[in-house]
């Protein structure tokens, strides 16, 4: 009876001992593939905010039988600091492995801790973090369990918008990815909150691949460097990131030295349209670009050329025979076709800081960058208003 007395003590003891902690909670794991510990990370830098094996791991935590764990000291620091709570499965290696497939499943949650406050984690874990709630007196989760509700609905959206990632969709799968990131750095800007904008910016491209969506990296920096965090150290990094991206639109489009199939090499400028300019980059062997010159592009040629509407085609091709081939077989021999017939070592890709295709910049009377990378119904219906409102 003393000793069923002492445990029973001792287990309210633990429980109330944890909950005085300044991060601490309770988490129901049923499932026994997952470790019963949980890891505080230090993301340490931008890149490694969302990014296996970058971070810090600064400390652990045993999961009780009840579900509750706690850590008893946090790193003393001045403001808001993000950190992760990360489980892994049994017989994982690193404890920071971040699990990004899934956010619903995923297998570690960011968190805002002040020092001097305290933070509760709680939920049923067994699939996972993503359904966590963060509480507590840090008043800026409620951005960060915002976020992760977005992402969670935003990421169920995608995944039903498109059907697999293959050649014969890859057009509508790029349309779906990119309407899950502009969704989800949407919904971060509503919050007003730096650290959050970091995370979602980190979550729109865990692997750190932000070609296709320069405009987030590029808007983020200029928006936060002027303010109070500007002299944060993420805001640098994000930056010097920034300063590597590929051109948006307001940019000026580059006047490069096209070598054309003609045999001719003329500056991209000089054959430019009166009013509307399509610098269509593609290949023989890209699928999705060869259906969309036949289906699109050439259709919006004969429609508007007489107009003052222009294509220039480039491609990333290595054999000339493969290509005047393709070009004859697709019709667009009606507008100037260029390429340094190098394959993947392209100098015009090079200047542009790309390397995906299919891709594609509309430019204006003047050469500037008036959108990018817009393809079927979106083209069509943008080169229409364009056109109208130009006439």
């Amino acid at each position: 009876m003393h000793f069923k007395l002492w445990v029973f003590v001792f287990g309210i003891l633990t429980v109330t001992g944890c909950a005085n902690y300044p991060v601490s909670g309770k988490l129901d794991i049923t499932d026994p593939d997952i470790h019963r510990e949980v890891y505080l990370i230090d993301p340490v830098s931008f890149s490694s905010l969302a990014s296996s094996f970058e971070g810090k791991v600064i400390d652990s935590a045993r999961v009780n039988e009840d579900g509750s764990f706690g850590f008893k000291s946090m790193p003393a620091r001045n403001g808001e600091y993000l950190y992760l709570l990360a489980i892994q499965k049994r017989g994982e290696t690193y404890a920071t492995k971040l699990q990004n497939d899934d956010p619903e499943v995923s297998n570690y949650l960011p968190f805002i801790y002040v020092t001097g406050h305290k933070v509760r984690i709680t939920g049923n874990v067994s699939k996972g973090l993503g359904n966590a709630s963060i509480t507590g007196s840090v008043e800026s989760n409620r951005h960060i369990t915002s976020l992760i509700r977005s992402r969670i609905r935003l990421f169920d959206q995608f995944r039903s918008d498109h059907t697999g990632h293959d050649e014969e969709n890859l057009l509508e799968y790029e349309k779906a990815k990119y309407d899950y990131q502009a969704g989800l750095m949407k919904a971060a800007d509503s919050s007003g909150h730096f650290l959050t904008e970091m995370l979602a910016l980190r979550w729109i491209s865990p692997e750190g691949d932000y070609e296709r969506i320069p405009e987030f990296v590029i808007g983020s920096c200029k928006k936060w460097k002027m303010g109070p965090f500007a002299g944060h150290p993420w805001t640098a990094q994000l930056c010097a990131r920034s300063m590597t991206m590929p051109r948006v639109p307001g940019d000026a489009f580059p006047d490069a030295s096209l070598p054309l199939i003609s045999g001719d090499t003329v500056s991209l400028m000089q054959l430019k349209g009166q009013k509307l300019t399509l610098v269509d980059l593609w290949a023989s062997w890209c699928a999705p670009c060869r259906r969309e010159n036949t289906s699109i592009l050439v259709p919006l040629w004969d429609k508007y050329h007489d107009k003052g509407f222009q294509i220039i085609g480039y491609a990333l091709d290595s054999s000339r025979k493969g290509l005047e081939n393709a070009i004859t077989r697709d019709g667009v021999g009606r507008w100037p076709q260029g390429s340094h017939l190098m394959g993947d070592e392209s100098p015009l890709f090079d200047t542009l800081r790309i390397s995906t295709i299919p891709a594609n910049y509309l430019l204006d009377s003047n050469g500037t960058i008036v959108a990018k990378n817009l393809h079927g119904t979106q083209l069509i219906q943008f080169i229409d208003r364009y056109m109208a409102a130009n006439k």
